[in-house]
């Protein structure tokens, strides 16, 4: 005949003990809002290095433009002005 095993009056359980229940769901809680910090955090620096980012290559950008622009805007303003007459105002009656 087969003997069986007596059972154990304080089985262990795969949770733990009921007073450390709690104290494990709180520290998830806290790892929890620690990501969203992080994340938040994260997302906020990120915004504002794209901010900067931008902002000094448009600024590049349109210093680059401008500069390789002005010979022609010059000459523009030369063709425009030699064909300008400058007509005198008309007595007034």
């Amino acid at each position: 005949m087969l003997a069986m095993r007596p059972q154990q009056a304080h089985a262990v359980s795969s949770v733990g003990p009921a007073d450390e229940l709690p104290q494990q769901r709180r520290t998830g809680q806290i790892n929890w809002i620690h990501i969203l910090l992080a994340a938040a955090g994260i997302t906020f620096a990120s915004s504002v290095a794209g901010v900067l980012v931008y902002h000094w290559y448009f600024d590049s950008m349109l210093v680059g433009l401008s500069s390789s622009l002005q010979p022609l805007s010059d000459a523009f303003h030369q063709l425009g002005a030699s064909h300008i007459t400058h007509v005198s105002p008309a007595p007034g009656n």
